[in-house]
């Protein structure tokens, strides 16, 4: 990254880099985002796991599930989509989706969605 950044001149700015990943997926859930899973490791997750909201009943089934997984993702064992938050004058509604299965990674295919004024 740092090295792409100053090949283009751009400032790398990485705000969240080394801090807490409880702390920071705590606050996301505190300010009110709503986040989904929707891709994974296929070794790690079971489909169960695609669509789940990211909030206080995932991150329970997580540590229960394997302590080791980071809450964020940030060792690259999941990755999420945000919906909705307070800074957002629309949100993202999934109406249809189905899990599939690509090499070693799960995804949440979604095949219809809205865009919803608040």
């Amino acid at each position: 990254m740092e090295r792409i950044c100053d090949d283009l001149g751009i400032e790398l700015l990485m705000p969240i880099w080394n801090m807490n990943s409880a702390e920071i997926i705590n606050e996301l859930i505190d300010s009110g985002f709503e986040v989904v899973l929707v891709g994974a490791k296929a070794d790690l997750f079971g489909e169960e796991w695609l669509g789940r909201r990211i909030d206080e009943s995932f991150l329970a089934d997580l540590r229960a599930f394997d302590s080791s997984i980071d809450p964020c993702g940030e060792d690259g064992e999941f990755h999420t989509l945000v919906l909705d938050g307070p800074i957002f004058d629309k949100r993202i509604r999934i109406n249809r989706s189905e899990p599939t299965l690509r090499g070693d990674l799960r995804f949440l295919d979604v095949q219809e969605f809205v865009v919803e004024d608040k």
